[in-house]
């Protein structure tokens, strides 16, 4: 009797053992610990000197790359954002964009509450912001175009983006700046007291991406081979550019 086994090996190296000669194509994982997205928003109105710029970080998303290393353009990109994992203003956040008035903690919370209502992101009817990339051309050397759609609030807007992007030990790191309008997703931006103290419609959106590979593969096993693996008499192996002999050996434990 056969038996399946499927390995998912998370590893920033070339995994041989799994990987289809022919199909050059690498998944590449975007890494939140090492990634940013933030948004900034601009104050504007005849009373702009009472209000403030403001900056929102994302803390909670997932997404990916799939592309052939040797080609960029073949790039697909994927990225999910939770829109209750959006936090306005940090302190750090703040400093790091070269706004220098400070809020305080009550002051945070009431922009954080009105940024998440219906009439400006519904956070409750609308959890996640999606990004799909739909093409991407070189421009220069690391230098790219990329062109995708958009979701926020339900509504999907077409996007291009300049990326700066850089492949060092087979990890990608991707970063640039985009500017898109709030309005052209169905909601108008915050404003008081008759529009005198408002916020700009565009904003401006950094990203900052550090993405690793992503392996994984699967293996038929003879009754012999299932009997090893039961028993902890198999190993794998990780065999790189550097180290073809194998640079990484893990016992399989049962």
């Amino acid at each position: 009797m056969h038996m399946l086994l499927q390995l998912g090996i998370l590893l920033g190296l070339t995994c041989s053992a799994f990987s289809d000669p022919a199909d050059p194509t690498v998944v590449y994982k975007i890494d939140p610990a090492q990634s940013e997205f933030v948004v900034q928003l601009f104050k504007a109105g005849i009373r702009a000197a009472w209000a403030h710029d403001h900056v929102v970080r994302a803390t909670a998303y997932v997404g990916q790359i799939q592309a052939d290393p040797a080609d960029p353009t073949t790039a697909s990109i994927v990225v999910e954002v939770q829109t209750a994992s959006l936090k306005a203003d940090e302190p750090a956040v703040r400093q790091k964009y070269g706004l220098t008035t400070p809020f305080s903690e009550k002051e945070r919370q009431e922009i954080q509450t009105t940024m998440e209502a219906k009439t400006q992101l519904d956070v409750e009817q609308y959890p996640s912001i999606w990004f799909k990339s739909t093409r991407v051309e070189q421009q220069a050397e690391g230098q790219y175009t990329v062109t995708g759609e958009l979701t926020m609030r339900g509504v999907t807007q077409s996007v291009t983006l300049p990326v700066s992007v850089e492949l060092r030990d087979g990890i990608v790191h991707g970063w640039g700046s985009f500017r898109f309008t709030q309005s052209s997703f169905g909601y108008q931006p915050y404003s008081a007291f008759l529009g005198a103290v408002r916020n700009q419609d565009a904003v401006v959106l950094h990203f900052d991406i550090v993405a690793t590979p992503h392996w994984s593969g699967q293996a038929i096993l003879t009754p012999d081979q299932a009997a090893a693996l039961l028993s902890g008499g198999t190993y794998v192996n990780v065999h790189t550019k550097d180290h073809p002999g194998g640079e990484i050996r893990a016992q399989i434990v049962h």
